[in-house]
């Protein structure tokens, strides 16, 4: 991540912190390790350039653009986003949750679950090294204690798959179950602030999936498609997290992601044209849209042995980031950068990354904004925090990042306790905010 140095030390020169700092390793800044920190003021208006048509046509490589307009609180990162990850990682936990105020007797799609039309963007992350992936919701259900099905819930066009000698059965059947076992009572609305409802669910001990898809960047094996200009797109990801799939797969639990392996993760809503361009357009769905939304992870990044002659290598450098999905639907890591939205501001925050190798900076996640926010039409505005998380190399982090409307974007650890629940509230969110937390304002 080249300019990473200068993002983070532009950010501790705005904030007054150059006294703070503890460290300095690699020309990046560490000051405190923190539970909690803050950006403020995220969001502005402008353009980025997107490709809209991606052609090899025997090996004569040829793009062509379209001019996207945003603006608003966490613009660009109130469109469609998608998180990557990079191992060395396990995840154990995901979800996503979406304000959800109506009335118990009543279905809904949380506002901004289906918010934006975006036109698919494939990238590359120039100069930074993570991006996408997405998976759609499996639930497995024993039927009068004899016959095990597996199905995709909530999916477009859902098709029942079966494991070892399963006999169809009526898919009422699994829908009634799942209703029993799956769901729980909807709480009122709280008296002060909102009631979140998941839309979103990942459990890796339990193999349960819903509302998500897992993609990696394998197109070409199974789904997806491999060409000599562009490389690989997106594609399903397999069980173990190795390679492509022609369907969507519930990640195997207690999976080891080792060094530079990357997975991201969607929603199970397919964009059936209503994203625009995808370059492997059958591996194309949407990301987490809305000016509201909560996500929870629960991770490791174990230690991995450092290659002592290629410390940009990524050899010991786990990330968690989000991404504007339309980076995923073209090109996460182009040999051109004009091959993405990102060199244009389109959006990325890092949530959880670890910048250098060797201890002790192998030691400490860092956040970032990566956006046109202070640099116009480039990615190279946004700024960062020079206070740390602590990696978690031998035990697990529970971790939710929060994007609210009021332009704020917070990242912070929970208690260890945390079990994922169907529902919260604004309370449980907020709950760790203070005046005196950590906070970085965003330049205008």
């Amino acid at each position: 991540m080249p300019f990473g140095k200068t993002v983070f030390l532009g950010a501790i020169l705005a904030m007054g912190r150059m006294s703070e700092a503890k460290q300095v390793i690699n020309n990046v800044w560490y000051c405190n390790e923190v539970n909690k920190m803050q950006y403020t003021n995220v969001g502005c208006s402008g353009t980025f350039k997107t490709p809209s048509i991606m052609s090899d046509n025997s090996g004569s490589c040829s793009v062509d653009y379209a001019e996207r307009t945003y603006s608003g609180p966490l613009a660009p990162l109130n469109e469609q986003i998608t998180f990557h990850l990079r191992g060395p990682l396990k995840l154990y936990n995901f979800a996503a949750y979406y304000i959800d105020n109506t009335p118990e007797d009543e279905e809904d799609i949380p506002e901004g679950y289906q918010k934006r039309e975006e036109a698919p963007h494939k990238h590359r992350r120039f100069e930074h090294i993570h991006h996408h992936k997405r998976k759609l919701n499996i639930k497995t259900e024993v039927v009068e204690e004899v016959v095990t099905l597996t199905q995709y819930v909530d999916a477009p066009a859902p098709t029942t798959s079966t494991t070892s000698k399963v006999v169809a059965a009526p898919s009422a059947v699994v829908a009634n179950a799942y209703k029993a076992h799956g769901k729980s009572s909807k709480p009122k609305k709280p008296a002060n602030g909102d009631l979140w409802k998941r839309a979103g669910f990942y459990d890796s001990g339990k193999q349960i999936l819903e509302g998500v898809t897992f993609l990696n960047n394998k197109g070409g094996i199974g789904s997806g498609k491999w060409t000599s200009c562009f490389g690989n797109s997106l594609s399903h990801m397999s069980a173990d997290g190795k390679d492509g799939s022609a369907t969507p797969q519930i990640l195997a639990d207690n999976t080891l992601f080792g060094v530079n392996e990357e997975f991201s993760i969607w929603t199970n809503q397919t964009c059936d044209g209503t994203c625009g361009y995808a370059y492997g357009d059958d591996v194309c769905y949407r990301g987490w849209d809305g000016d509201n939304k909560v996500f929870v992870f629960k991770f490791t990044m174990p230690p991995a042995h450092t290659d002592d002659s290629n410390i940009y290598g990524n050899s010991n450098m786990p990330a968690i980031w989000s991404l504007n999905s339309l980076i995923g639907r073209t090109q996460q890591y182009p040999a051109d950068k004009n091959w993405s939205c990102w060199d244009s501001g389109c959006g990325e925050f890092d949530i959880w990354e670890v910048l250098y190798p060797q201890a002790p900076a192998c030691e400490y996640m860092t956040s970032t904004l990566h956006s046109a926010q202070g640099n116009p039409g480039t990615g190279k505005g946004g700024g960062g925090t020079c206070d740390y998380f602590k990696r978690p190399t031998d035990t697990t982090f529970t971790g939710m990042v929060s994007y609210l409307s009021d332009g704020t974007i917070t990242i912070q650890k929970l208690d260890d306790d945390f079990d994922f629940p169907e529902y919260i509230t604004t309370d449980i969110i907020k709950k760790g905010f203070s005046a005196d937390m950590p906070s970085f304002k965003v330049s205008s």
